[in-house]
This record gives structure tokens, sequence and C-alpha cells, in this order.
């Protein structure tokens, strides 16, 4: 069963998050609402795939997958964001993003983008 951790500041969205993938047989190694929470889970837990937020309280979503590619290059990291721009979406695919999904966004596509994810070979 693959571990999940989910990052987004916000609570109802992290809470829809984890109840899908609970359903689809995934696990939840922990839920962060900030950019500290977020380094210690993942330290702590070595999940198999984050779901990490560009926008959080603390430093940006971004600085985040930068320092967990520099500690394990092979993470899979999906960003969940509002945020459609070009050069946000390229500097994320560039720092090891294994894709982007925008929200609002329906479970199938959760789903759907985790698998690609997943199943996507490291750098």
């Amino acid at each position: 069963m693959k571990k999940i951790l989910i990052v987004d500041d916000s609570p109802i969205l992290r809470s829809t998050i984890r109840a899908v993938l609970e359903r689809s047989g995934y696990q939840i190694s922990g839920e962060a609402g900030n950019s500290e929470e977020a380094m210690a889970l993942f330290q702590k837990e070595k999940p198999d795939m984050i779901l990490l937020d560009i926008l959080l309280p603390g430093e940006s979503g971004l600085d985040i997958l930068k320092k967990i590619m520099g500690i394990a290059p092979d993470s899979k990291v999906l960003i969940i964001t509002a945020i459609n721009q070009e050069s946000v979406n390229s500097e994320a695919k560039s720092l090891g993003a294994k894709g982007i999904l925008y929200k609002p966004f329906d479970p199938m596509e959760l789903i759907n983008a985790i698998d690609a994810a997943l199943t996507q070979p490291a750098k």
C-alpha cells in the first residue's frame, strides 16, 4: 500500500483528499498545513508520494520541493495548486515534480494523477 503525505494549508481540502485516497486504497502517512510540518513529516514518514500545494504559510511549495529533491531525488511529488502560470509550472517540473493538478479537481482526476506520477521513473 502506497503512503501519501498531503501538504495543503486548507484543512477542509486535506480532509477531502484523505477521504478520497483512503477509499482508493492509499495509506495517508500524514497531513501538513505549512512548510515546517511538511518537512518534518517528510523526513519522519518517508512517504511514497507527496501531494504539495504551492502557496503555504512559511516557505512556498516550490521551496519545499527543492528541499525534498535535495534530500531524496527519487521522491514522487505531485503539485496541487490553483495557480496556473507557465513560469510556476515549468519551475515545478524542472525541480522534479512528477505532475501538476489544478484546483478544483474531481476525485478521479486526483487518483489518475497520483497513479501516473507513481509509475513515472525516477530522474
